[in-house]
């Protein structure tokens, strides 16, 4: 069994890394897991524990995903937290649109159910995340920190292909390996 997902890599531009270190610096009281700039990544579809009997197929289908769509350009524009107000878990950089993303991920929802993995049915929010939150030592401060840290920027990334990692989850954070790579289309001049 293997451990995968799919994604797109991620560079952040100065700003929101300036962004993150502030936060970072902003928030150390708390027990918050930042995720390291070079793992990255905007997630298509978390998979899981996923036996070796399926990566073939897995692949096959996602060169196929990739090869009905175009590359796009999404543009990070905001700061948002998963969880609840009394119990934040999350905190993450997202897009106000994603429709060419839900695209790609709505083609291959129904293709992996048909390979054998669970329907996904949590509400698709694309994301990167910046920390995981283990818990908070005051939650008024946490709150105001979140508030004036929305940027008033904004960046624009490409996204031209996925890849299916590999994740290994080690104390230290996790260790990402790429199995396979796959492009989008480019886009009509």
């Amino acid at each position: 069994m293997k451990r995968l997902f799919i994604a797109t890599r991620v560079e952040l531009a100065p700003k929101f890394r300036e962004l993150d270190r502030q936060l970072q610096y902003a928030l150390r009281h708390d027990d918050i897991v930042w995720v390291k700039e070079d793992v990255r990544h905007l997630t298509l579809r978390f998979l899981g524990a996923t036996p070796d009997s399926k990566i073939d197929a897995l692949k096959s289908t996602l060169a196929e995903v990739c090869g009905n769509h175009t590359s796009f350009r999404l543009e990070i524009n905001k700061l948002g937290v998963f969880g609840s107000h009394y119990h934040p878990e999350v905190l993450w950089l997202g897009f106000s649109e994603f429709d060419l993303f839900k695209e790609v991920h709505l083609d291959l929802e129904p293709r992996l159910q048909t390979l054998g993995f669970e329907q996904y049915y949590g509400n698709f929010v694309p994301h990167i995340t910046l920390g995981r939150v283990k818990s908070v030592v005051n939650k008024k401060k946490f709150w105001e920190r979140f508030v004036q840290s929305q940027p008033d920027f904004t960046q624009m990334i490409p996204v031209c292909e996925f890849t299916l990692y590999q994740s290994f989850l080690h104390k230290e954070g996790p260790e990402y390996k790429a199995l396979a790579s796959y492009s989008l289309k480019p886009p009509t001049q």
